[in-house]
């Protein structure tokens, strides 16, 4: 299936991490969007970081413009309902590779 980005929402925020008082912290953490468009229309929001037990794992797209062009020329798979930010993350994986 082909995508294209039809938006991108950046929101840098200062985040507490760790789930206790030995490994509480901060973190400056990307806590914006990047949606994507299928071939069908089907429009599809995606969270750019994931929080897990006091953990952000975030995906960081140096160039939007540059990752859009490259989505559009990709036949991917759809996107997993249930795991959208995996399904994201992976892609932008392969682009940094390819760019290298």
């Amino acid at each position: 299936m082909k995508y294209k980005v039809i938006e991108y929402m950046s929101d840098i925020q200062e985040e507490q991490t760790g789930t206790c008082e030995v490994c509480f912290g901060t973190a400056m953490v990307e806590n914006g969007s990047i949606t994507v468009e299928d071939e069908n229309g089907k429009a599809t929001e995606i969270s750019l970081t994931w929080w897990s037990w006091g953990d952000y794992f975030t995906i960081y797209i140096d160039n939007v413009v540059d990752f859009s062009a490259w989505l559009q020329e990709r036949d991917v798979e759809p996107i997993d309902d249930v795991d959208e930010w995996s399904w994201l993350n992976k892609l932008v994986i392969d682009y940094c590779e390819e760019m290298e």
